[in-house]
């Protein structure tokens, strides 16, 4: 090696010099690809600014159309986009039938979307609220699919279809963020509220994104070899279902008001392949549904109860925001509330206010004044833990203010009932029946709000030098509906089996129990006659855009003593919820867990569904 002659060393010198070169421009080719197919590498800082990326023109067509009830659909551009890509992404498109379900709406029931043997499910993993903007989401195959779930239940916010492609703080001239402001499109940042055709978009790219492509592929193996047609998520090997929440009900905390919520219902449901002639398809009927996992195995059933919360909700209690809306919104039309709470106020049909009158004036009035009654129209009216209260028939009499069983010439609100909705009437009258008949020994209510979040005033608007603190009852959860509240809380509590409530919303995960008894809350739930508790798991946020690490404070403190390992036990970054059952023990324990995004257990709570108690 030591004799080399001087000749061989200089050609030896040109090699490694070309090699180098070489190396360097293959780096720099690579680094520039990776760069130009992947643009949301650039932005998954959790301290970027919010703002969804748009792929390049070339690499992903979105065919838009003007027709809100068209079907979902992905058109690639098969010179642009390399085939691993386009297969990859075009999986979902696939599974969920979205490429060849009839534009008319017919089909048949869906094709199973997996073959094999029966397998008991024991591990059911949920989650809520993925991300305003198109990044990665590396929870789903660092975290969940190593968790092994053999079912997955959405609780809302599967996608933020309301939000805007761009940062409005910083392009406020942006067509997306310059809108008149009104009661839907409340600032800059809501412009897009109740836009069908962006809101296609929004859920497009959820669909297509990478890592929640695995997730699906992973619940639904077969999916390269089904044929043509829709094809029912639920039907999965691993079933995956789920409800929406206000952000894919395209409206941020959103009611019943909402244009074109048909055309948003079909839109969501035509992501999870739902059958055209499915009931949840009806007109003026929300897509609440029930399934049973483990059907047919008498004993280790699991209902899975999908509550709509926002298709026939009523807008908040008058009382809910009415401080806050004269003191602080309404005389400054800087505020971020300035127009909703002029409509708040002065709009609606009468010009009184689009607030919901009904609670004040039945619960918190009518109610209390004649207490002493105690005959069935009282019952029907004033007491939520009564089988009868609030259905169909009970309205409020115009003359008198009271409640009164409507008749064809009677002067009543018509339809309106007595009590500020969450859920509307017959979708009370079917968990009521469904909860009664059930002989599951537990129940999952998937709920897009919190059923029990925090009994107690806070301050909603700090003290200003021209007038002091104004305080709220409540965020934008069951709270702010204090009568429909009692109601499906005794409903649960008196079901057969254990209940179990799967919600999501609030950005922070945690597990909570509504005990029975004499508690701190006992008065704002009545919990004095409640025969068992309810257990609540919240998971929400999937990613670092939406759950970002916090400290206990604020909102997030559990003052009422709902957390069983004390005040401060939540997740503030992304995880998700997973529910592990033992059926094999006498006792039927059941693992109630908060899993972060590496799937590692931090939050657990086992409860034994023999007897509905905590370990």
């Amino acid at each position: 090696m030591v004799t080399i002659g001087r000749r061989r060393r200089a050609h030896v010198h040109q090699y490694e010099k070309l090699a180098v070169y070489i190396t360097l421009t293959a780096c720099l080719a690579c680094v520039a690809l990776l760069f130009w197919f992947s643009p949301s590498l650039l932005h998954t800082s959790r301290h970027d600014p919010v703002v969804t990326l748009s792929r390049p023109a070339d690499t992903v067509n979105w065919e838009r159309s003007d027709q809100h009830d068209s079907p979902l659909k992905f058109i690639f551009d098969s010179e642009s986009t390399n085939a691993k890509n386009r297969d990859s992404a075009s999986k979902v498109g696939k599974l969920v039938g979205i490429e060849d379900q009839a534009v008319n709406g017919e089909s048949d029931w869906p094709l199973r979307a997996g073959k094999g043997d029966f397998e008991l499910v024991s591990r059911v993993a949920f989650g809520s609220c993925t991300s305003r903007r198109d990044i990665y989401q590396p929870i789903w195959r660092q975290g969940i699919i190593p968790s092994s779930p053999q079912a997955w239940i959405w609780a809302g916010d599967i996608a933020y279809m309301d939000w805007p492609d761009t940062n409005c703080k910083e392009k406020p001239d942006h067509f997306q963020c310059n809108c008149t402001r009104d009661w839907l499109h409340v600032n800059r940042q809501t412009c897009l509220a109740g836009d069908v055709a962006h809101a296609r978009k929004k859920l497009e790219i959820q669909l297509q994104n990478p890592d929640y492509q695995e997730f699906v592929e992973y619940m639904c193996p077969d999916i390269k070899n089904l044929g043509s047609g829709p094809r029912d998520l639920s039907l999965c090997p691993r079933p995956i279902v789920g409800t929406w929440d206000d952000h894919d009900y395209n409206w941020q905390d959103g009611d019943k008001r909402l244009p074109n919520k048909e055309q948003q219902k079909k839109l969501y449901l035509d992501a999870f392949g739902v059958p055209s002639n499915s009931p949840r398809r009806d007109k003026d009927r929300g897509m609440y549904w029930k399934h049973t996992l483990n059907e047919g195995t008498n004993g280790k059933e699991i209902d899975v109860l999908l509550l709509d919360e926002r298709f026939h909700r009523d807008n908040k209690p008058c009382e809910t925001r009415r401080e806050f809306c004269e003191k602080v919104a309404v005389p400054d039309p800087k505020k971020y509330k300035h127009a909703w709470c002029k409509d708040f106020m002065f709009g609606g049909a009468d010009g009184k206010g689009s607030c919901c009158r009904k609670d004040e004036q039945i619960w918190a009035g009518w109610c209390k004044e004649n207490s002493q009654l105690g005959d069935d129209l009282w019952e029907a009216a004033c007491d939520p833990t009564s089988e009868i209260y609030g259905f169909p028939g009970l309205e409020i009499d115009i003359s008198s203010g009271g409640p009164i069983r409507a008749g064809p010439n009677s002067n009543t609100t018509h339809g309106e009932g007595v009590l500020c909705e969450v859920i509307g009437v017959n979708q009370r009258a079917w968990l009521q029946d469904e909860l009664r008949k059930s002989e599951a020994p537990l129940k999952l209510i998937v709920s897009g709000s919190p059923v029990f979040n925090n009994p107690e005033e806070f301050v909603c608007s700090k003290a200003l030098k021209r007038r002091p603190a104004v305080n709220c009852t409540c965020f934008d959860d069951y709270d702010c509906y204090r009568p429909a509240q009692l109601n499906l809380l005794h409903n649960m509590a008196h079901a057969p089996g254990c209940v179990v409530v799967l919600t999501g919303d609030f950005h922070f995960s945690d597990i909570k129990v509504l005990q029975p008894g004499n508690r701190k809350y006992s008065d704002a739930y009545d919990t004095f006659h409640l025969p068992r508790p309810i257990y609540q798991i919240m998971a929400s946020g999937l990613t670092t855009d939406t759950a970002q690490h916090a400290p206990c404070d604020g909102y997030r403190i559990d003052k009422a003593g709902f957390r069983p390992e004390g005040e401060c036990a939540f997740v503030s970054g992304p995880a998700f919820g997973m529910i592990e059952i033992d059926w094999d023990t006498p006792e039927q324990l059941a693992k109630l867990q908060i899993r972060d995004e590496f799937g590692v257990v931090t939050l657990e709570s086992t409860l034994r569904l023999d007897k509905c108690t905590l370990v």
